[in-house]
């Protein structure tokens, strides 16, 4: 068991790596092709990717194709990773990566508020106090911009709430079949086909614009989607929420140091500040919980 725990934490790190470095991508892929084609895509090839590690899972999951909140919850695991990761891609057209790095990362205690509000779970104090520190760093982080970046700010805030219902979603379905790359596959081809219509929709595709994009397509669909979301669920197996959720936010540094490495996005002093304080709220709702008691038995997940 200690072994699954040591692996389950690497492969949590390195999502948050690759997802952090991913942002660089996301933002230069879209000089030919729009937020939607670009995500659209970059679905289509991670599902590719894992679909023939999933069929060796087929005999498990045959055995549970009655259970109606199974499909549920996949329909839901997909539609949620849709709409963050679109609200994502749409708003670094107009923010810093820094921003937006380090804005995902409030699902974090975005968690536990849906966990009391909706699934009706009591919630420790700590939680709160997180809440409320991460919410001023988002305020520092965002107050210099201008309107088009405060908006597709607040844009990636509203994408971690779904990221946020994305990782609950993940629990319940490890509370059904243990089944991973099932649900990574199944996840990534409900994306493709959730935002394919509205890519003829609102976007007009050509196949020399996909073709520029294709290095930035690959990296993110093969790495960002393919291997790092399939990553966070096998990592979520063996690690408890509280372990796994200061990992993550893990992607907020990598994001804003790629940012400043290869494009040269800097933050100004008050910025780093927000940061700052968002890595403070995000690492106070999860290590109070490993000190104390009574926080650890009022978690938002059963441990």
């Amino acid at each position: 068991m200690f072994s699954k725990h040591i692996f389950s934490n690497i492969c949590l790190v390195v999502a948050s790596l690759i997802w952090g470095t991913a942002f660089v991508a996301q933002t230069t892929g879209m000089d030919h092709i729009g937020p939607l084609t670009f995500t659209n895509i970059r679905f289509l090839i991670g599902g590719l990717i894992i679909f023939p590690l999933a069929i060796k899972e087929i005999p498990r999951f045959k055995k549970l194709l009655k259970k109606k909140k199974l499909f549920i919850i996949i329909f839901l695991t997909g539609l949620s990773l849709l709409l963050g990761t679109f609200l994502q891609q749409y708003a670094l057209q107009y923010t810093k990566i820094g921003n937006a790095a380090f804005l995902t990362i409030l699902y974090v205690p975005f968690v536990p508020i849906i966990s009391r509000f909706v699934l009706k779970k009591k919630i420790h104090w700590s939680i709160w106090l997180s809440v409320s520190i991460c919410l001023i760093g988002s305020y520092y982080l965002t107050v210099e911009n201008s309107f088009d970046a405060q908006f597709a700010d607040f844009l990636v805030i509203i994408c971690a709430l779904f990221f946020a219902l994305h990782c609950i979603f993940i629990d319940e379905y490890f509370e059904i079949v243990d089944a991973p790359f099932t649900l990574a596959t199944s996840q990534f081809l409900l994306c493709f086909l959730y935002s394919l219509p509205f890519v003829f929709i609102f976007e007009n595709p050509t196949l020399i614009g996909i073709k520029k994009e294709i290095f930035e397509l690959l990296y993110v669909g093969v790495l960002s989607s393919g291997v790092a979301y399939t990553l966070q669920i096998i990592g979520q197996r063996y690690v408890k929420p509280s372990t796994a959720a200061i990992t993550f936010s893990l992607e907020g540094v990598f994001g804003s140091l790629a940012a400043w490495i290869i494009l040269s996005q800097f933050l100004t002093t008050i910025q780093i500040f927000g940061c700052f304080l968002i890595l403070v709220g995000v690492l106070t709702a999860q290590l109070i919980p490993l000190i104390n008691k009574e926080a650890a038995s009022s978690r938002y997940h059963s441990e």
